[in-house]
Formats: C-alpha cells, structure tokens, sequence
C-alpha cells in the first residue's frame, strides 16, 4: 500500500495531465484564422487591370482607387468589408470610383506587384494601402488607412471623408 503523499501527488499529476491535454484539444481550434473569401486575385494581370481602370475612369469622370493588400490580412478584408456594408461610401465607389485590387501577397519565391507598391508611393504603410490616382492614372494621394481606424476597424465617417477629399468635394 502507498504512503497517503503518494496517492496525493498521483492525482494531482492526473489532474494536471488532463488539464493540459483538455487545453490542448481546445486551443488549437481557438488559435485556427477564420476563413474568409478571397478579395484578392494573385493571378491578376494589376497592370492590365490599371490600364483599364484608367481608360473607363476617363470615358466616366471617375478616380481610380488602388487598394493593396491581400488575402491573408485582416485588415484588408475589414476595409474591403465597409467598401460593401455602408451605404454611403458604396455609393461614392460605385459613382465616382473605379476600384483596382492590387496583390501584395507572394507566388512561391516572387513577390507580388512590389513595383506597383514602390510606384504608387505605398510602401513602408503596412495594409491596406491606398493609392488615388486622376482619371488619367496620374498618382493624386498615397494613404496608409491607419489613421482611418477606429477602434477594431475603419470608420465610415473617415473613409467617407478621405474618398470625397480625393474628389474635391
């Protein structure tokens, strides 16, 4: 028969083993991202699609706004998520806007659209970036989004206000 010691430093061993093997079946479940669908298309031709951007932004009188990221950032799909849930600043895109997403994410060995980010003065911003350029693809304003955060997103009223300033308006 065990000493009484013993038998207490056996269960507490049990009892620590099983906590660790509970918290280890729970955590890495809570430590999985969250999938979200892709915003971000890494196979996109950017430049083509700036060309283009640029030629209907001028047949319509419209801005072009690149927006760079990637699919793996959070903040990215937070921003491209206000784009599409407030009325108000959907409306100024869809009107005024010509949108272009552009890839910042990596091909095995080859990063993506690293010119573009040099070119269109976003880099060292972190992500999202914006970029506006004119109806004619002349580059307007570069903008980190930090400073249109607020809280655990981007605030509709900066955004709004950022876009329309970009116009004129």
């Amino acid at each position: 028969m065990k000493p009484l010691s013993a038998k207490k430093t056996n269960c507490r061993g049990l009892l620590l083993a099983a906590a660790l093997l509970l918290a280890a079946a729970v955590l890495p479940a809570q430590a999985k991202p969250e999938k979200r669908p892709a915003i971000y298309d890494p196979g996109a031709d950017v430049k083509a699609d700036i060309v283009a951007a640029v030629k209907r932004a001028g047949a319509e009188n419209r801005n072009i706004l690149l927006v760079f990221g990637g699919n793996w950032c959070p903040w990215c799909h937070l921003l491209h998520g206000l784009f599409s849930s407030d009325p108000q600043v959907g409306k100024v895109l869809a009107e005024r806007y010509v949108v272009v997403m552009v890839d910042v994410g990596e091909k095995p060995n080859q990063p993506l659209n690293r010119d573009l980010v040099d070119l269109y003065r976003v880099k060292d911003f972190g992500y999202p970036a914006l970029a506006v350029l004119d109806k004619g693809g002349k580059l307007v304003c570069a903008q980190s989004t930090g400073v249109l955060e607020k809280g655990k997103g981007h605030d509709p009223v900066k955004v709004l206000a950022f876009l329309r300033t970009q116009l004129g308006d």
